[in-house]
C-alpha cells in the first residue's frame, strides 16, 4: 500500500544528542501531523525536554536531522522557523513589568521583527488570540499578578498569536493543580481540532494523556520504546516496560483508560 505524505509535517529521522561520552538521545525516528495532539512520556531523563528542545531548533542535534515541510530546519531561517513552530519552555523567561496584552503581542514579532510596528491584521490576531483562551480579561494586568493557570493561558495566547502550525510545550501543567491541569488540556484540545495545530507536549501523568491526547511516543533511556495511539500504548506490559512498576488499566465511564499502580511486590 502506497503511504501518503501529509504536506507540511514535522519529521525527525535518525535523531541523536549527546553531550560529551553521554548520549541522550539516540536513533530517533518519529514524525508529527498538523491537528493532532502528541503526548511525550518517559521516566525522568528519558529525553522528553531534550527531545522537544531539539524540534523547537533550541539545541542542534549531534546527528540525524528534523525536517519541517521536507526540509532540514537547519536549512530554515529564525524568523520563518518561528513563522511554523511556536516553543513554551518549562522554566518561562521573566516578564517584568509587561501586561497581559504586552505578552500576547510578542507573539507577532516573528512576522514583523521588535521594531516594527503591530498593523490592524497584528492587533486582531492578537485580540483573536486573547478570545480563544478567555485571557481578554488579563489584558491591563500584569502577568506577574495572575495565578498559575491565569499565567499558563496568556502564554498560549502569544503562542497562538504567533499563527504557527505547530505548538511544542514542555511541561505546560507542571506548576497547575488538577483542575487548572484538566482545563488547559480541555483548551488545548479545543484549539488543536478547531485549529489545526500540531500540539507536542511533554506530560508526566499517562492518564491526562490517555484523555487528552491523540498519540503517545514514549521514550526510555534516550530511546523510542513505543509509539501509537492510546489504545495501543496503553496496555499494562508497556506501560511497565516504560515506568518500571505493574500498572492495572481500567476504563472510566466517559470511554477513556485510566491506568493505576499495582502491587509493587508483582514487579
Amino acid at each position: 500500500m502506497m503511504c501518503l505524505k501529509v504536506e507540511g509535517m514535522l519529521e525527525a529521522k535518525g535523531l541523536g544528542f549527546s553531550v560529551g561520552d553521554k548520549q541522550l538521545l539516540e536513533r530517533l525516528n518519529v514524525s508529527f501531523e498538523q491537528g493532532k495532539i502528541y503526548a511525550l512520556v518517559g521516566h525522568n531523563g528519558s529525553g522528553k525536554s531534550t527531545l522537544l528542545k531539539l524540534l523547537a531548533k533550541q539545541q542542534r542535534a549531534t546527528s540525524g536531522d528534523i525536517y519541517l515541510k521536507d526540509k532540514a530546519i537547519t536549512k530554515w531561517p529564525d524568523k520563518g522557523f518561528a513563522q511554523q513552530i511556536a516553543y513554551l519552555p518549562q522554566h518561562l523567561p521573566a516578564t517584568d513589568s509587561l501586561s497581559g496584552k504586552d505578552l500576547v503581542n510578542f507573539g507577532r514579532y516573528p512576522w514583523h521583527g521588535l521594531l516594527g510596528r503591530l498593523s490592524s491584521r497584528d492587533k486582531q490576531y492578537v485580540e483573536d488570540a486573547m478570545q480563544l483562551t478567555d485571557t481578554a480579561q488579563f489584558a491591563d494586568r500584569l502577568v506577574d499578578t495572575l495565578s498559575g493557570g491565569e499565567r499558563q493561558r496568556v502564554w498560549l495566547a502569544m503562542l497562538l498569536a504567533q499563527r504557527t502550525k505547530y505548538l511544542l510545550l514542555d511541561e505546560p501543567l507542571a506548576a497547575l493543580d488538577i483542575g487548572h491541569q484538566i482545563e488547559m488540556l480541555t483548551l488545548i484540545k479545543r484549539l488543536s481540532e478547531t485549529l489545526g495545530i500540531g500540539v507536542i507536549i511533554v506530560i508526566h501523568d499517562i492518564n491526562m494523556a490517555a484523555r487528552f491526547c491523540d498519540h503517545i511516543i514514549a521514550l526510555h533511556s534516550g530511546k523510542l520504546l513505543v509509539e501509537g495511539e492510546v489504545d495501543e500504548v496503553f496496555k499494562e506490559s508497556i506501560l511497565k516496560d516504560i515506568y518500571g512498576v505493574p500498572m492495572h488499566i481500567t476504563q472510566h465511564s466517559a470511554g477513556y483508560p485510566v491506568a493505576m499502580p499495582g502491587d509493587l511486590e508483582s514487579a
